[in-house]
Parts: structure tokens; C-alpha cells; sequence
């Protein structure tokens, strides 16, 4: 049976009752100092509550430092790889890169709604994470056929953070705080313990399967705290 999308104008995406959404991931690279990254970071949040989506903003860190110094080296790296991939030649914000091969302009919310539809097509297999005891976590990569290995990482991100900066109040959700790499997956039924580093601060985490050269996602899971 065909999957059905539900877009509200909104921009929250739910799935039919009947039916667990496929996952999509989508990232957005964003900056304080950037003039037109508010409305995409405002629709971030509206992502992050979205059935099916797995939403993680990561604040670049050539705009300069800010009071509230949300950029890290580790954002901009992962967006250079991404502008490399696509066949850019120079950065730009807000971008926001669905299943790690479909990039969009973040305010540009038509065209990232539409990527986001074609992203539930390609059916991005989903990683189961079960929490344990003492702040571990199992998750398990499900059986695929993938034509090159694939690199696994895990994103913990923050709860929602508010800032007031120019006469102006940003919400800023699921922001990055660490990326930490776990591997290659070459497809099999994998079973593998995490340590996510979680605090007081950490709304969740996210564990994804991404192939090296071309980017494109093959599977994520995420753990909402």
C-alpha cells in the first residue's frame, strides 16, 4: 500500500495512523550571525516536532563567534564535505541537506517540504535504539543490501534555546553538541552499545548510516530523552 504524506501549512509532517513513517533526516547549517538563517532556524522547529523527521541543526563557525557561541569546527567540517559532494564551490546558509544528498535553501520552506516528500520514497531504513542501564544504549542496524560501506555516526542535540541578540529572540532547536563516528556498517543485521554523552540539556540523539562518497543516508534512528 502507498504511503500517504500529510504537509500542514505549518510545515509539520505527519504520517498515517495505520503506518510508521519512513524516516528522513534533515540538516540544517545555520549561523547567528547569518541575516537570513532566522526563518529557517523557526522552521527547524517545526521540523523537530514533525512525525518521521529527524531534525539536527548545526551552527557553522565561520560567521564569527557570538555571545552564546553556538557554532562549532565540527559543523562547518560536515558542511564542507557536503558542499564537496554536490558539486559547490563555496558555502552558503541557510542549507539544509535532506537524506545527506538533497540540498535546499533553509527559508526556501516549499522546496524543502517537496525534498522532504521525495526523502520518505527512498525508505531509509530505520535503526532501532533501546536504552539499557547507566546511561548505555543498544541499537540495531537492520539487514540491507548496501553497494559500499557505510560510515556510522551519532548527533546528540540540545533541547530548545532561546537567544536575544540584536533586539531580536531566536528559538534555536535540536542544535548539535557532539558528533561522534561508530563505525562502517556493510550492510548486515548489526547489534552495537553507545554511550551518548547525554546531560540535563540533551533533548535526544540520533545514530545514522551514511554512505562515505556520495552522502546519500541508509538508515537513522532516534531517541527522543
Amino acid at each position: 500500500m502507498a504511503q500517504s504524506i500529510m504537509v500542514e501549512p505549518s510545515g509539520v509532517y505527519t504520517g498515517p495512523l495505520q503506518t510508521k513513517p519512513t524516516p528522513v533526516v534533515v540538516e540544517l547549517f545555520s549561523s547567528q550571525n547569518c541575516p537570513a538563517c532566522p526563518p529557517a532556524d523557526e522552521y527547524m522547529s517545526d521540523l523537530a516536532r514533525s512525525s518521521g523527521v529527524i531534525a539536527l541543526s548545526c551552527h557553522v563557525d565561520y560567521f564569527g563567534k557570538t555571545s552564546a557561541n553556538l557554532g562549532k569546527p565540527f559543523c562547518t567540517e560536515r558542511q564542507s564535505r557536503y558542499i564537496k559532494q554536490i558539486g559547490r564551490k563555496s558555502h552558503f546558509t541557510p542549507q539544509m541537506m535532506i537524506n545527506g544528498h538533497m540540498s535546499e535553501i533553509g527559508y526556501e520552506t516549499s522546496n524543502v517540504a517537496a525534498a522532504i516528500v521525495k526523502g520518505r520514497s527512498e525508505r531509509v531504513r530505520e535503526i532501532k535504539i533501546i536504552p539499557q542501564e547507566n546511561g548505555v544504549f543498544n541499537f540495531t542496524m537492520p539487514p540491507s543490501s548496501v553497494g559500499s560501506a557505510a560510515e556510522i555516526w551519532m548527533a546528540v542535540y540540545q533541547k530548545p534555546k532561546t537567544i536575544s541578540e540584536r533586539g531580536k529572540s531566536v528559538v534555536y532547536s535540536n542544535v548539535v553538541k557532539h558528533y561522534l563516528s561508530l563505525g562502517v556498517w556493510k550492510g548486515g543485521a548489526m547489534l552495537q552499545s553507545v554511550y551518548p554523552l547525554i546531560d540535563t540539556q540533551s533533548a535526544g540523539f540520533a545514530i545514522v548510516a551514511q554512505e562515505a562518497r556520495t552522502g546519500k543516508i541508509l538508515a537513522a534512528g532516534n531517541y527522543k530523552l
